[in-house]
């Protein structure tokens, strides 16, 4: 009976991330493929997956808009008045300021560093600002501590002596904290 569920259970761990991969797949399509189905159902021009290919153009024709002088100076202009609504311009802001800094000429998430906290305890996080200002004293940095298993975590601001960078990819210092060190990759540490 023990090799029975040990068999079963060897299963379930190779379905289960194959599984969860193609629902989520399959939920993010439906989201695409929905947000123009009323518009393109009206004009007659509606089949399943067409809605994901208008989305992504739409996107990308918004991104296209966006690299243009013209129109990035009318974006901008935009950016500023939605800032300036109460409540709607925090949370907007906030959400722009994540997007942001996942952006590939953002500090962001992509210095990973490894915090000495003491001889035998260090910490993985992200080194997101090492700029004085009202929160962060002179030779203090800001670290992002991310939660693993989820996507929360702790900032906390530490002296600049224990804060070693990491050559890592952002791509591969993000699996493994959120995997809870479950993935591994040889790091190269200085």
């Amino acid at each position: 009976m023990k090799h029975f569920i040990g068999i079963f259970l060897k299963g379930l761990l190779v379905i289960a991330p194959i599984a969860l991969t193609f629902y989520i797949l399959y939920k993010m399509f439906l989201v695409t493929d929905g947000l123009f189905k009323g518009v393109l159902e009206k004009a007659g021009l509606y089949f399943p997956g067409f809605g994901v290919i208008v989305t992504l153009t739409a996107i990308f024709l918004v991104g296209l808009l966006a690299s243009n002088w013209l129109t990035n100076r009318l974006l901008d202009y935009l950016d500023k008045v939605l800032i300036k609504v109460p409540l709607l311009g925090t949370i907007y802001g906030v959400i722009k300021d994540t997007v942001n800094s996942f952006s590939a000429n953002k500090k962001g998430f992509s210095r990973l560093v490894m915090v000495h906290m003491s001889n035998e305890l260090k910490l993985l996080g992200f080194l997101t600002n090492d700029e004085e200002s009202a929160f962060i004293p002179k030779d203090y940095v800001a670290v992002y501590l991310m939660q693993s298993m989820q996507w929360a975590g702790n900032l906390i601001v530490v002296p600049k002596d224990q804060v070693q960078l990491l050559d890592v990819s952002s791509e591969e210092a993000l699996k493994f904290i959120a995997s809870a060190g479950l993935l591994s990759k040889k790091a190269g540490v200085d």
